[in-house]
């Protein structure tokens, strides 16, 4: 046991004397250098549908039944709830009554002035031929206008009774509430035999055909990110391009952000809404000083890197950015292109230990 301890320590010996003798321009370094990559940002999305809506009761009645509840998915224009609707068919077999014997009795007017219009032309000739007095004339003339007048005010009537039974049919028809689009219902506001009223709220939903991705984007990066090409980057890991892109010109007062919303292709698997995505923007490619990632030193919070600067080794804080797939790191701030900064951060501490030992 003696032995080993004794060859151990002649290793760290000689480790040790190997490390004093390293020169610091003799450690792996590189320069910090400006290359061309296109910016990128990186924003967490909302997946939201683009239709969902309430549907709200158009008339004053009692819900009779409803079929679907919360999370059931319904096909476009299945019946999802209906009204009593008893009263409605009621006023509707009314204004058709009134209707019907409206058209009757301006039948009989209609009659009466055909009559009335040709005993006037009969008593007209007459006076013309002066068979019969003036009186006689007036007399004819103003049955003719009385009966006329009376077709009038029963056409009139009867329009009115027309729009009364269209007006009953249309109520009748809101007793059935359709399904305006295929989806899932989310919420139930009412509930069988309560009394609804016009623009009370019965039913929400949602489609999960048509959907989006809503992100929001700093004031500062804005005009980049509006030009930028702009992917999503779903939970699955596939990556959708070339989607539609809508922008919200209006900033968020307390963020100062605003929204661009992206329409993703339909029959899309295993996406919903509220699920989170990725939004990935490729802007320009520009000049950006970068060094080797493997060069970069963590400390807690805190980015570094070793510099060879004027023939000394000196630890510098930076501020780093995007990191790229070439295995480079953007710099910020904290160094100057043409820099040497070491490549294995690990040797260049031993040799500043050594320094100050």
């Amino acid at each position: 046991m003696e032995q080993s301890l004794l060859r151990w320590t002649a290793f760290i010996t000689l480790l040790l004397s190997a490390s004093f003798n390293i020169n610091a321009e003799g450690l792996p370094h590189t320069e910090a250098v400006y290359k061309n990559y296109a910016r990128q940002w990186t924003y967490d999305g909302s997946v939201e549908a683009i239709n969902q809506a309430t549907v709200s009761s158009r008339v004053s009645a009692q819900v009779a039944e409803i079929f679907y509840d919360v999370n059931d998915r319904v096909e476009k224009g299945e019946l999802i709830l209906r009204f009593n609707d008893e009263e409605i068919k009621t006023r509707l077999w009314q204004a058709e009554a009134n209707l019907l014997a409206e058209q009757a009795q301006l039948k009989e007017v209609q009659a009466r002035y055909t009559e009335a219009a040709a005993e006037a032309k009969r008593i007209s000739d007459l006076y013309q031929r002066k068979q019969v007095t003036r009186s006689a004339l007036d007399k004819a003339e103003a049955d003719k206008a009385a009966t006329a007048a009376r077709v009038n005010v029963l056409n009139a009537q009867i329009k009115a009774r027309q729009a009364e039974v269209e007006q009953a049919k249309v109520e009748l028809s809101y007793t059935e509430v359709r399904a305006p689009y295929a989806g899932v219902m989310t919420k139930r506001w009412i509930e069988v035999g309560e009394m609804a009223t016009p623009g009370q709220r019965l039913m929400s939903g949602l489609s999960l055909n048509d959907l989006r991705v809503v992100f929001s984007v700093p004031q500062k990066q804005l005009t980049e990110v509006m030009a930028a090409k702009l992917d999503v980057l779903l939970p699955s890991g596939e990556h959708l391009t070339q989607l539609d892109k809508t922008f919200i010109p209006a900033a968020d007062p307390q963020t100062h952000s605003f929204h661009i919303r992206l329409d993703l292709p339909q029959n899309i698997n295993d996406i919903f809404p509220g699920m989170t995505t990725k939004v990935i923007a490729y802007g320009r490619e520009q000049p950006v000083l970068v060094i080797p990632k493997q060069a970069l030193v963590k400390r807690s919070e805190v980015d570094g890197v070793y510099v060879l600067a004027k023939q000394q080794l000196v630890f510098r804080q930076v501020r780093v950015g995007m990191e790229y797939e070439d295995g480079w790191v953007e710099v910020l701030s904290g160094i100057d292109a043409g820099e040497q900064v070491m490549t294995q951060p690990d040797r260049a501490l031993v040799y500043l230990q050594q320094q100050h030992d």
